[in-house]
């Protein structure tokens, strides 16, 4: 391309400084030749541009169709773990609703599952910290990523560190007995049977929040494959 221009802008000095015609003459020639390099670098720009642009969105199709396969794992560990979670809840409804509370507690229903989820970040905060997530051109699923994995990942991680460190204070309520403490004194003072309470209830928006991850996984799913389309 700088040789073409070079070579335009050659021929208008020699125009303008051939002998035998007029300067409107001249002027005619200078401005085809003008034209044409004007023509000749829009053109250069417009395609190094499209090519620039056909390159950025073969890499986001890359991202999106191997975020796929990050989401696809995502909800299969989702939904394992609200069940773990969701039977959990359960077997301390089961402990809230008994007569008997130390007993049950004696025989084993009181029971722990620390749960941590582990989504596949990785090539999301690659794509990110590339600078290249502006480069998803549906808004609607750019935001919708953004939103997955900035907020309802760390959102849900803390709940989930949450609930853990309740199960771990009701471990150490448990065993919190010698000679002169029995399990039944710890019981009376409410300290296992208020635990209880509140793991129920966090229990409870935990697996809210198992559904609202779930829900957005698939629809970015499903809108990646529209995209795709």
């Amino acid at each position: 391309m700088q040789e073409e221009v070079a070579k335009h802008t050659k021929k208008i000095y020699r125009t303008l400084t051939k002998p035998g015609h007029t300067m409107i003459e001249k002027l005619k020639e200078v401005a085809v030749e003008i034209f044409i390099i004007v023509f000749a670098v829009t053109l250069s720009i417009w395609l190094h541009s499209w090519s620039d642009h056909r390159h950025e969105q073969k890499e986001v199709g890359e991202f999106l169709k191997g975020l796929k396969e990050d989401l696809a794992k995502d909800i299969t560990m989702l939904e394992h773990k609200k069940n773990d979670i969701s039977q959990l809840d359960s077997g301390y409804r089961v402990l809230l609703k008994t007569a008997n509370l130390p007993a049950a507690i004696n025989s084993g229903l009181l029971y722990f599952n620390v749960s941590v989820i582990r989504p596949a970040i990785g090539r999301y905060e690659g794509f990110k910290s590339s600078g290249k997530i502006g480069l998803v051109e549906n808004d609607s699923l750019k935001q919708q990523l953004l939103v997955y994995y900035e907020q309802t990942i760390p959102d849900l991680v803390y709940g989930e560190g949450f609930v853990n460190s309740l199960q771990v204070k009701l471990l150490d309520a448990q065993a919190d007995k010698d000679e002169k403490v029995s399990i039944q004194d710890n019981i009376r003072m409410g300290k296992i049977l208020g635990l209880l309470q509140i793991s129920d209830n966090n229990f409870r928006n935990n697996i809210r929040a198992y559904d609202d991850m779930l829900r957005q996984a698939k629809k970015i799913v499903a809108m990646i494959g529209t995209v795709e389309d």
